[in-house]
């Protein structure tokens, strides 16, 4: 059998995505890395299914991508170009089943067109294989739509891949979610609850979510208590909150096609009894859409609670335009080239506003996104120095162990200096199964770094790190130590101050702590 020959704008696509691609990669190795990735780079050290955090099954990716091509910041995020390429594939597939390829290829060009998605596809962060996820189990969801088969085996499928995507990102989860909303809204559909396809898909997925459960239970449940924490920070909430959320979308989507989201929404409520397209993108996009505006009235508000909607949205608008628009030509190139060309000069700009700057606009870096991934290498090389002169006041044990150990303020910083600090540094370091440097330690899990051994454990009635000095790292504000340094160690003084900028604009002022004679006892919380 002769496989079809692709048509022009498939070809246009497939060339599109391989160039998309190759320069995504580029970025990919120009760009510093970020404290997130370098967090997923620690995390693939221990691999894992649960954890403290979402996004343990991204870590898997940045595992494979480090052990082929080196722990560099171009190894750590590989897969993400690839990801938004299969993303692509599926939404472009899924589109065209339900729609027109036309309407398809639209929804590919908004896919990798949107800032939101861009940032995902360049530096590796859970919300990609998420989407990607996400998107699949989409697709296996319509293919036994329109089988209608008691038994089809895509209801089993779309249950692996929301679950693989919930391991990933727990944004995931409103695929089965979406999916319930889908059919108990639908009259078309509404008999797929009587049969059991659609339960066996949860059963499936339920199966992905109970590592997650079983870890919070052996542990006290603090990966809710700290999803909660950040969810809804102290003093957050207010009725304002959705609007000031809307914002948010509007400017990581840009406002033109934000506002067709808006109406290509409206467009489907409208039509939702008469259209397939309208009820399965709608469905999969307001469900997670309503629930991040809930969530900003209870609490927190992120511009990444988009990311779950995102697919069904790029499906959901090119639908509109082709067919709610269909006998109105101009008005629809008008309204396509409006929310395109505005997209294609706010991307770059999320990526690096030093365009603006060079265009005389004086712009800080304190809202500035690419401050995430600015002036790390830097730090690292003067805390090299630091530790390099340290390590020589302080001396060698009995057994030639240095007596100079690291602790870093957070995992943010405690992953970047893991990630970019020599492993050749003079530093105590008892075993492999240590971090380099550690993270500051407290009587209860919260940060990634419990999956390490820690610096005030007493494996073997020992404490590997007692009597040590140890550099202390942070780059807050505030001048003194917190007090779980200064109960666990004798005494503390400041060696060094530094400021690290770029292009001339501050970035951060990192101090570093000498910790005299530490005690060798459990930090109190």
């Amino acid at each position: 059998m002769q496989r079809p020959e692709l048509t022009y704008t498939q070809r246009m696509l497939f060339g599109g995505m391989l160039l998309l691609t190759l320069l995504r990669w580029w970025l990919g190795a120009s760009l510093e890395i970020s404290p997130g990735e370098a967090l997923l780079a620690e995390w693939g050290r221990h691999p894992s299914m649960a954890g403290l955090h979402g996004g343990f099954g991204t870590a898997w990716f940045s595992w494979m991508s480090t052990a082929v091509l080196g722990e560099t910041a171009f190894g750590v995020r590989f897969f993400a170009p690839l990801l938004a390429a299969v993303a692509s594939a599926v939404l472009y597939r899924l589109v065209s089943s339900l729609t027109n390829d036309k309407a398809a290829a639209w929804a590919v060009a908004l896919f990798n067109l949107i800032p939101l998605v861009n940032m995902a596809a360049v530096f590796l962060r859970p919300e990609m294989p998420g989407m990607m996820f996400l998107l699949c189990g989409m697709a296996a969801v319509w293919r036994a739509l329109r089988r209608a088969s008691a038994w089809d085996w895509h209801w089993l499928l779309a249950g692996l891949l929301f679950g693989a995507g919930f391991l990933c990102w727990y944004g995931a989860l409103f695929g089965p979610v979406s999916t319930l909303v889908l059919l108990l809204a639908s009259r078309r559909w509404r008999r797929q609850l009587l049969r059991p396809g659609v339960y066996i898909m949860l059963a499936i997925a339920a199966l992905f979510v109970w590592p997650v459960w079983h870890w919070n239970k052996e542990n006290s449940m603090a990966g809710w208590y700290y999803f909660m924490e950040h969810v809804r920070p102290a003093g957050a909430g207010s009725l304002a909150a959705p609007v000031m959320m809307a914002g948010k979308w509007a400017l990581f989507t840009t406002p033109f096609i934000f506002l067709g989201f808006v109406w290509a929404l409206w467009a489907a409520l409208r039509r939702w009894p008469q259209s397939d397209a309208a009820r399965f993108f709608a469905a999969f996009a307001l469900t997670p859409a309503l629930a991040g505006l809930a969530a900003s009235v209870w609490g927190g508000a992120s511009a990444w609670w988009l990311a779950p909607a995102m697919p069904a949205l790029c499906g959901l608008l090119p639908w509109a335009w082709e067919f709610v628009l269909a006998e109105r030509l101009e008005l629809k190139q008008r309204f396509q080239w409006l929310a395109v060309l505005p997209t294609l000069v706010m991307t770059p700009l999320a990526l690096d506003a030093q365009i603006l700057r060079h265009a005389g606009l004086p712009l800080s870096l304190v809202n500035d996104p690419s401050r995430d991934w600015r002036g790390w290498d830097a730090i690292a090389r003067e805390v090299t120095r630091i530790t390099m002169g340290a390590s020589r006041q302080s001396g060698s044990d009995n057994k030639g162990a240095s007596r100079l150990f690291l602790i870093a303020r957070d995992e943010r910083l405690t992953s970047v200096l893991n990630f970019l600090l020599p492993r050749q540094l003079p530093v105590r370091w008892p075993s492999v199964e240590y971090p380099l440097v550690h993270c500051l330690e407290s009587g209860l899990i919260e940060n990634v770094y419990h999956t390490w051994p820690r610096y005030d454990a007493w494996p073997g009635g020992r404490n590997a790190f007692a009597g040590c000095t140890a550099l202390y790292i942070s780059d807050d504000e505030r001048a003194d130590p917190p007090p779980n340094i200064s109960r666990a160690f004798e005494s503390w003084s400041v060696v060094a101050l530094f400021d690290v900028s770029w292009h001339g604009l501050p970035l951060r002022r990192v101090r570093v702590f000498a910790c005299f004679s530490y005690r060798g006892l459990p930090v109190a919380f």
